[in-house]
């Protein structure tokens, strides 16, 4: 099902579209730059502010031909404008100055919470609940970012704690299988990271607090795409110069959401400001080189890249644990060597267990 965010004048859009375009892959376009033929299963979010009749015209002969459905964001308080919304036949009206996540509590309601997968009978009980636990918490992270509200710390250290018993408990191998069946593909990827994240840090032998304290800097490690469209983040191809350019500034939106929020352990905020910083200095946003990337930065990094390596995507193969060693091997001079070597023997000697286990 189709999202579409629509409005006359794409620079004064509402705030609520910022949150929908964070929450759902969704489409913004301009109400005449809208398809001839919108799909009547779509859900168009429509901000009449300022919307000339021309346009409403548009959109109307659109509605009339295919029946999509349609919630408008409008001036409640303005009687003429409700009335020229009524008369396109649009009757579920949120007021374009709500505060209060109304839209996106009906958007919700139409399309399901986008923000928990749909797990297979494969998932066991404890695994089903860490990941359930977890979706819940980055979601909420995800509106108290958007709403410029402190971040629920507590709950992500919760989250972080429940990936470790259960990897613990049920194996990597589990965990990873079930946060691949999440449709978002930045859930996926923050859970894969931070199951990661956490199995190696404890095989580096790092104390319980530790393992935590990292696996609460890998959920937070990508916070700053929130600033960036699902339609951007989820997209089944290649992205363009322009998108990759977007994308690579959300280092820079990450520290701007932790500055402003704080709470966040100062560690855990230099992992999502600095993960894409190289050893070499060619990494981004501050071509930072040498010991100026702290260990847990380092940790998170080899982490990262392997996650994003090996997951699923609907426009690529996943690649095996050797492919993507071989890959990470080639990165000469821009890994910590050491930390890279002692990844890979934690991530083979799973495979060994996994071995044995089948042979019982």
């Amino acid at each position: 099902m189709q999202v579409i965010l629509s409005a006359s004048d794409l620079t004064k859009i509402s705030k609520q579209f910022l949150c929908i375009a964070s929450t759902y892959p969704a489409k913004l376009v301009r109400f005449p730059d809208l398809d001839p033929d919108v799909p009547s299963d779509a859900v168009m979010i429509a901000d009449f502010l300022a919307a000339p009749l021309d346009h409403l015209h548009h959109l109307k002969a659109l509605r009339d031909r295919s029946g999509f459905r349609m919630i408008g964001l409008v001036d409640l308080q303005n009687r003429r404008q409700v009335m020229q919304v009524r008369e396109l036949g649009c009757h579920e009206l949120v007021d374009r100055n709500d505060s209060s996540n109304t839209l996106l509590g009906k958007l919700r309601g139409k399309l399901g919470d986008y923000a928990q997968p749909q797990l297979d009978g494969s998932v066991c009980e404890q695994v089903r609940a860490a990941v359930t636990h977890t979706c819940a918490s980055l979601n909420e992270m995800t509106a108290a970012a958007l709403n410029g509200t402190p971040l629920p710390v507590r709950k992500l250290v919760e989250s972080a704690r429940d990936i470790a018993a259960t990897i613990e408990s049920e194996g990597i191998d589990a965990w990873l299988s079930a946060v691949q069946q999440h449709h978002s593909h930045t859930f996926c990827h923050t859970m894969m990271v931070t199951g990661h994240t956490i199995r190696f840090s404890k095989a580096l032998g790092l104390p319980e607090p530790d393992q935590i304290r990292l696996g609460l800097g890998a959920l937070v490690h990508d916070l700053g795409k929130i600033k960036i469209p699902l339609s951007i983040l989820d997209k089944p191809g290649r992205l363009t110069d322009a998108e990759r350019k977007l994308v690579n500034r959300h280092p820079d939106h990450g520290r701007q959401i932790l500055e402003t929020s704080g709470g966040v352990p100062e560690d855990a905020c230099d992992i999502a400001v600095s993960h894409h910083e190289f050893i070499d200095g060619t990494g981004y946003p501050k071509g930072l080189k040498g010991s100026q990337i702290s260990r847990s930065v380092r940790i998170v990094t080899i982490c990262d890249i392997y996650s994003a390596l090996t997951e699923k995507r609907a426009y690529k193969d996943s690649y095996s644990p050797r492919q993507a060693f071989s890959i990470l091997n080639e990165m000469d001079g821009k890994l910590d060597t050491k930390l890279l070597r002692s990844f890979r023997d934690t991530v083979f000697s799973n495979d060994l267990g996994q071995l044995r286990r089948a042979a019982v």
